[in-house]
């Protein structure tokens, strides 16, 4: 059994309410190990220094009085602290790229060329979709009559089901 797990079992071992089986593994743990053993003295000295302070017991109206004080609300405030969170960095590195696109786009001297060369290619990317857009419509006409016939067959595909009609023979 590990350190970590013996940690957690020394202040019950200290105040005897373990079973007596793991009260067996304490022991022998410590005797093996000296870093725990270490740990166990030292908590038994604070036992014994404690032991020394007396109790005090809270009188019933210092508890009601505890109770009843008011919890503070938060106020309003606007904490930037979202921005440093990791989640929010790749963000933040899109908007600085962006931003440094634009600013070289304002303050470009030939901005007039910059916005005739994306005029051009807006044209170019419109009349693609133009010529595409007229091909679908004259493979449409062309099916002419077997287009609602397709289409319906279409439909009905369930390429991801079983045939549901078809009734085992038994």
């Amino acid at each position: 059994m590990g350190c970590e797990r013996m940690e957690e079992l020394l202040s019950p071992y200290l105040e005897d309410e373990l079973t007596e089986g793991e009260r067996q593994t304490v022991q022998t743990h410590i005797r093996t190990c000296a870093s725990c053993a270490e740990l166990l003295s030292l908590m038994r000295e604070t036992k014994e220094s404690l032991s020394f302070f007396p109790e005090v017991d809270m009188s019933e109206s210092l508890i009601g009085k505890l109770y009843e004080l008011p919890q503070k609300r938060k106020k309003f405030r606007f904490v930037t602290d979202f921005l440093l969170r990791p989640s929010f960095q790749p963000i933040m590195a899109a908007v600085t790229v962006l931003l440094v696109f634009v600013s070289f786009y304002a303050f470009h001297p030939e901005r007039s060329a910059i916005n005739r060369s994306i005029e051009r290619q807006f044209k170019i990317g419109f009349s693609k979709v133009e010529k595409l857009y007229a091909e679908a419509e004259s493979i449409t006409h062309t099916l002419g009559e077997y287009k609602d016939n397709l289409f319906v067959s279409i439909k009905n595909l369930k390429p991801f089901r079983g045939n549901e009609d078809e009734q085992p023979n038994t």
